[in-house]
């Protein structure tokens, strides 16, 4: 158990060495600035649609949330019916 938590961590280290080497490289490249102007377009695109699926996606659950309601209401309120031939009679009694 101790080696594979030692391996583990050495993977980590490996990994976490190789991508702040890349970030280096890439700085002195002049590949540092992330925010382009292209960038920020695509991230304000995404957020908008973003906000028009949350709204479209609350009115979906609150109408499937409303229609469940209204069945369960029904079923629960709704007059008993004469019981399956393959019910017990424990069960007919209880429902």
């Amino acid at each position: 158990m101790l080696a594979l938590v030692l391996s583990m961590l050495f993977c980590v280290a490996i990994g976490s060495g190789v991508v702040g080497y890349v970030m280096l490289e890439a700085r002195r490249e002049g590949r540092g600035e992330f925010w382009t102007p292209e960038g920020e377009e695509l991230i304000a695109g995404a957020r908008r649609t973003t906000e028009k699926v949350r709204a479209r996606s609350g009115e979906l659950v609150g109408t499937a949330a409303e229609k469940t309601r209204r069945v369960v209401r029904d079923k629960v309120y709704a007059e008993p019916t004469e019981p399956a031939e393959d019910e017990p009679s424990e069960v007919r009694r209880a429902s």
